[in-house]
């Protein structure tokens, strides 16, 4: 998939070689070798990705993706940092200034095509997801003034909840505001007059019964005034639900009953549905399946604030693959994924089904465990540490693959407020795993 991509690096051997591997893949590339020149060409015309090295003189990358960040136009551009590999303070940060991933020096080509076309793919699917939503705003709208013009409204009922959903023009119709007075069937019919009450209450016994609903009644506003209306229903099963909906029209006709109208209905099913679609895509992570880093660190945050709000615990791990790059030059990266997706297939069986795994980049995973202490907490990563080691990949000529991981541990304190505090102890728990041998959890 093709990119437009502005890259940012001080040195001129790297910068080339980084232009030279994206442009052989396809993209468009745009060099430069500060980040005032860079903010410039972003202004003026905005990439799809951004590369941006992190340590460069006068303005380095963490402060031109903080400029970024506070405009509202650039604000959604992804960015990958390039670090050194040897630079994991660099490497939190990075996430923390909301990159959405990192390169490290020196560069691999295919771990950088493999990286630059995940998110180049991300950053389209975001864009369609954009263009959907403005569409169906716009559709709604629509609907809501063609509604109007023709006095007609709409409602639903739920046959397994009972809930009565009507539209706006619906409780205009009916003299009311739209505050949800009428929750159910029972208070729908309480605003029909008394003489046709019940006439109207056997046609919607008979629409559930699979026939339809068309008929004139009165209701009674809240003034007392009566106003006849024609009123049409019948079951459906939207989308690929199989339980049924009463899906019904309510069109005032008392002073209109002389005149015909012309109308349109316009069917949204399809665009509905295509925006859940595009919408679980940049929810999840298209290779393993688990959440994407940004669904995740929204996941977490509204779980963070839950828990501090009405108390409970919460404890997170960082969870990377052991000497992950000799898997992907020793085997390849159609193994390292195969290893990747193992790796997510472990945790879910092994968690439960509020904890939930985000992959964070690369090799790098995050494992949220609602209502969990430290204890509990370490108990689980010691778990997941034995049943990845124990885990065996077939390979071609009976070869088989074994790995292991390193988890940092880290549980809600007092003073955090934040998502990324809790998940920056527990990288360092990580780092701490990493330099006392690997294959082990700790704190």
């Amino acid at each position: 998939m093709i990119g437009n991509i502005l890259i940012v690096d001080d040195e001129p051997g790297a910068l080339k070689l980084l232009r030279d591997i994206l442009a052989d893949d396809g993209h468009v590339v745009r060099p430069f070798n500060n980040g005032e020149l860079a903010l410039r060409s972003i202004m003026t015309e905005a990439p799809e990705l951004i590369v941006l090295d992190i340590r460069m003189p006068s303005l380095n990358g963490f402060e031109v993706c903080r400029r970024l960040q506070e405009d509202e136009r650039l604000m959604d551009i992804p960015v990958i940092f390039i670090s050194a590999a040897s630079d994991m303070e660099d490497k939190v940060r990075a996430f923390q200034e909301g990159g959405v991933d990192y390169i490290t020096k020196p560069f691999h080509k295919e771990e950088v095509i493999a990286r630059v076309r995940t998110h180049i793919a991300l950053s389209h699917t975001l864009q369609r997801m954009k263009k959907v939503a403005e569409a169906l705003r716009i559709s709604e709208e629509s609907l809501k003034m063609a509604q109007a013009i023709a006095h007609l409204g709409h409602w639903e009922l739920d046959i397994k909840t009972g809930q009565f959903i009507c539209s706006e023009e619906m409780y205009r119709i009916m003299g009311l505001e739209p505050q949800g007075q009428i929750a159910n069937e029972e208070t729908f019919l309480l605003t029909v007059h008394h003489e046709d009450r019940e006439r109207v209450a056997n046609h919607l016994s008979k629409v559930l019964s699979g026939n339809s609903f068309d008929m004139e009644y009165r209701i009674i506003l809240q003034s007392g005034k009566v106003r006849v209306v024609h009123g049409k229903g019948e079951v459906f099963c939207l989308g690929n639900s199989k339980q049924p909906k009463v899906i019904g029209t309510i069109q005032d006709i008392h002073e209109h009953d002389q005149t015909k109208m012309l109308g349109v209905v316009q069917d949204i099913t399809e665009r509905k549905e295509l925006y859940n679609k595009l919408e679980e895509q940049a929810n999840t992570d298209a290779l393993t399946g688990c959440d994407s880093r940004r669904h995740f660190l929204e996941h977490a945050g509204q779980e963070l604030l839950r828990a501090r709000r009405y108390g409970g615990e919460l404890s997170m791990l960082m969870l990377d693959l052991d000497h992950f790059k000799n898997i992907n030059d020793t085997y390849g990266h159609h193994v390292g994924d195969i290893t990747l997706k193992k790796t997510v297939q472990i945790c879910r069986e092994l968690l439960r089904d509020v904890d939930v795994i985000g992959r964070l980049g690369g090799e790098e995973f995050a494992i949220m465990l609602p209502e969990t202490g430290n204890e509990r907490a370490i108990e689980v990563a010691g778990r997941l540490c034995q049943a990845v080691a124990a885990v065996e990949i077939s390979l071609e000529d009976t070869a088989t693959l074994r790995f292991t991981t390193s988890i940092g541990i880290a549980s809600l304190a007092a003073e955090d407020f934040r998502i990324d505090e809790i998940l920056n102890r527990a990288d360092q728990a990580l780092y701490k795993a990493k330099h006392s041998g690997r294959n082990r959890a700790c704190t």
